[in-house]
């Protein structure tokens, strides 16, 4: 295991679904738009040295985790710039460990429970987190079915050969395959307090037993 697949695993689990809706702008002040790098890290606390000198520190790096945990707020509190944003960003790192499988489970140990009163938003977070992967795969394998894998560069100048290369897609991670439905759908409802139909509902995550609007995944 690589050091960052082992600072990935020990990501801070972000806010559940209820607390991220109740304050929505908590979110969008800590991540503003401009100057993204600035909170594009790992958040997994420091050791005291690099605390007590910042300067002479080396920068905190991102991980898979981070980005991933990111994503799936700006989608519960249905933030479209910023999820396409991020959504993007997760695409560019073409490190073996960012691979969409390799993502590393948010609850490795204890499984959340839908059936008890104090596991229900867990529950709910987990369920979304599932099928955010699959939201992720159908946007990834979009691009590379189309001759445009991962690690292209920013300006192509033949895409032909990119094209003729071997088509490599993303697979959804193991545990979210596994993920159990919601034992009742529950609705995450959009910025202005809508909840879609079941009939409008996204498949990917009404699967899980989440009732929400398909997000914006189509980039490039």
């Amino acid at each position: 295991m690589s050091d960052r697949q082992a600072q990935s695993l020990s990501e801070p689990i972000p806010p559940t679904p209820s607390k991220l809706l109740a304050n929505r702008t908590a979110v969008i002040q800590k991540y503003p738009l401009r100057r993204p790098m600035s909170w594009r890290h790992s958040l997994v606390p420091r050791p005291l040295l690099h605390r007590l000198f910042p300067l002479l520190s080396p920068s905190s790096s991102d991980t898979p985790s981070a980005s991933f945990y990111r994503l799936y707020q700006f989608l519960v509190i249905d933030w479209t710039v910023q999820f396409r944003n991020e959504l993007e960003y997760f695409w560019t790192q073409s490190q073996p460990d960012w691979a969409l499988s390799a993502l590393p489970d948010p609850y490795p140990n204890d499984k959340p429970n839908a059936g008890s009163t104090t596991d229900t938003d867990e529950a709910l977070q987990y369920a979304i987190m599932a099928g955010l992967c699959y939201i992720m795969e159908k946007a990834y394998n979009r691009l590379i079915m189309r001759g445009l894998p991962r690690d292209a560069p920013p300006i192509v100048d033949d895409f032909e050969e990119l094209q003729a290369r071997p088509k490599q897609p993303e697979n959804v991670p193991a545990w979210a395959e596994a993920v159990v439905p919601l034992s009742e759908v529950m609705d995450v409802p959009d910025s202005e307090g809508n909840v879609p139909t079941d009939e409008d509902a996204d498949e990917d995550f009404l699967r899980f037993g989440v009732r929400v609007a398909t997000p914006h995944w189509v980039f490039v």
